[in-house]
């Protein structure tokens, strides 16, 4: 059995996420320090229980643990493991609804499950959609889902959690760039990651939601470089084309043929 460490602080439907801190005197603390009181999500697929804090730990470490209130009957009751995943889409959601607020946006923000118990938020804009993927997605899926969206909304922006590194470097290699999201303090940094794989790293109160999506420091010049990377080659490829064509014309024969292994030049006498 796992060990149950989050909750929220603002009531059963809240959305401000804490995790218990390890050390016993800590926990305490913490316990004390939460004036509205530990409550088991609904949000994160929880019951909306309280919680209490048992410095007692569990049989197997000694640590400082969550406990439900009274008999509580809710999906983290002998499956704590899977609380850390439920609860993340939750140290993202304050933040990223405090941006949006500044940004003059009245969104609306829903959750969409995932696989391993990881939860993502999908954010409703007019025309548009923010999609915070946190869950591992396959290239596959991620094209699927993709299609999709952009089905329904005009502009879509992907902004990729730690677990969703495939999904990030597989729209990076379509569009030259993917916005990576982490977490930072209380707050979010968003990392620009190229078609090569390097990231810069800004604070979230750095971008700026726009018509055409989310503006973020350094994406419209990683889209470039890689648009004009993908425009040379190209290039060179109709370049060689056209010497291998001009060469079939001179000497009748195909510059290499892979059905029968033709090399592009002749065979030593």
């Amino acid at each position: 059995m796992g060990e149950l460490r989050w909750a929220v602080t603002d009531g059963p439907d809240g959305t401000a996420a804490v995790v218990l801190p390890e050390d016993g005197a800590a926990a305490r603390r913490f316990a004390e320090q939460a004036r509205g009181g530990l409550w088991c999500a609904r949000e994160a697929g929880g019951c909306g229980g309280r919680l209490v804090v048992d410095t007692a730990g569990d049989p197997a470490g000694d640590r400082p643990v969550l406990r439900h209130a009274g008999d509580a009957r809710c999906a983290f009751v002998r499956h704590e493991e899977s609380a850390g995943p439920a609860y993340d889409h939750l140290r993202y959601r304050p933040a990223l609804a405090a941006w949006l607020a500044a940004q003059g946006a009245a969104p609306r923000i829903t959750r969409v499950p995932g696989r391993d118990g990881h939860t993502g938020l999908h954010v409703a804009l007019p025309g548009a959609a923010l999609e915070v993927q946190l869950a591992p997605l396959t290239d596959l899926a991620w094209r699927d889902r993709d299609d999709r969206l952009r089905r329904t909304a005009a502009r879509v922006t992907w902004l990729y959690g730690p677990d969703a590194d495939v999904a990030a470097a597989t729209e990076a290699s379509v569009r030259g760039a993917a916005l990576v999201l982490r977490r930072h303090d209380r707050g979010l940094l968003v990392g620009v990651r190229d078609a090569r794989g390097a990231v810069r790293w800004v604070r979230l109160s750095a971008c700026r939601l726009t018509a055409d999506g989310v503006a973020v420091p350094g994406l419209a010049e990683a889209r470039c470089a890689h648009a004009s990377r993908s425009a040379a080659r190209e290039d060179a490829a109709r370049r060689t084309a056209r010497q291998a064509a001009r060469w079939s014309q001179r000497t009748g024969a195909v510059p290499w043929d892979v059905r029968t292994g033709t090399l592009p030049f002749p065979a030593a006498g």
